[in-house]
């Protein structure tokens, strides 16, 4: 957007300005070409002139082919004066003191020419208007002239972009695959398990977030009657006669049946094993974790 140029931007008139006020004319047919192509914002100065001498600096701001139009204010510029021309004066688009000025004092270029040049530095603005030297080393120049990323990889001495082959899967630990790579979704919620053989296989039954939270420790086992094997060793004792006597043996003969004896049953019971019924305090296995990802190379 701005000035623009044209080399060889002459031709006829052919249809004139209307008097001093005209902002639009045409050239000759076809001729339209040979001044600059015009965008929005875009504008160049050219100058009517007649077999006697006279010339006219004029701004233009539109061109449609052959025909050429004038802005409000446009005419007379640059020190000469509108006039009324005809059809067979000349228009040409040339170098004018008005154009170069303009070119001359855009504050981009004046940044660029306040620098003083040196070896091995390039020029770069940090903001309108405003231009400072960097430095560009020789090696910086080989990789800029390199036209593909391929090119950039060799004169970096960088891997190639195909040393991870196409469909190996690795884990990334990041919210979406990244470029270059799909996701593969078929193994989620699952532990990762290191092996010694081939590896790539999958097993289990249990979910992690299932296996990995708190679990109750209690049970209870079928009633169990103990038999007399789990029964520990251990004897009775018992009485002969009333009970009231003392343990030892005692016979008295005058007061008839007064024999009392204590005894003992002999051993019984193995002391085996037997089952009971069992609770316990649950056990947290809601370990910490971080959630990755796994992905193909596309």
């Amino acid at each position: 957007m701005g000035l623009r140029f044209s080399n060889f931007g002459r031709a006829q008139i052919g249809s004139a300005p209307e008097g001093a006020t005209g902002l639009q004319f045409s050239v000759e047919a076809g001729k339209g070409i040979l001044f600059p192509s015009l965008g929005t914002g875009d504008y160049f100065y050219g100058t009517f002139k007649d077999a006697s001498g006279n010339r006219e600096i004029v701004r233009i701001e539109a061109r449609n082919g052959d025909t050429f139009t004038i802005p409000v204010g446009g005419r007379g510029l640059d020190g000469t004066t509108a006039r009324t021309w005809a059809a067979g004066d000349h228009f040409v688009a040339g170098i004018t003191r008005l154009a170069l000025e303009e070119s001359l004092s855009n504050p981009n270029l004046a940044a660029l020419g306040s620098l003083a040049a040196s070896a091995d530095t390039l020029p770069y603005f940090s903001g309108a208007g405003i231009a400072a030297l960097t430095s560009l080393s020789g090696f910086a120049r080989t990789l800029l002239d390199d036209a593909a990323a391929g090119e950039a990889r060799a004169t970096l001495g960088a891997a190639p972009s195909d040393l991870i082959p196409a469909g190996s899967v690795m884990a990334f630990f990041q919210a979406t695959a990244p470029v270059g790579w799909t996701q593969v979704v078929a193994h989620h919620d699952r532990a990762m398990r290191i092996v010694n053989g081939p590896g790539g296989g999958t097993g289990g039954s249990v979910a992690f977030t299932a296996a990995f939270t708190v679990q109750a420790v209690n049970g209870v086992n079928s009633a169990t009657t103990l038999t007399e094997a789990q029964i520990p060793a251990h004897q009775h004792t018992f009485y002969i006669g009333s009970g009231a006597g003392s343990v030892l043996p005692d016979y008295n003969p005058p007061d008839g049946n007064s024999m009392n004896a204590l005894a003992y049953t002999n051993f019984t019971g193995g002391g085996g094993a037997h089952n009971h019924s069992f609770t316990g305090t649950a056990i947290d296995l809601s370990v910490r974790y971080v959630d990755a990802i796994l992905a193909s190379k596309d």
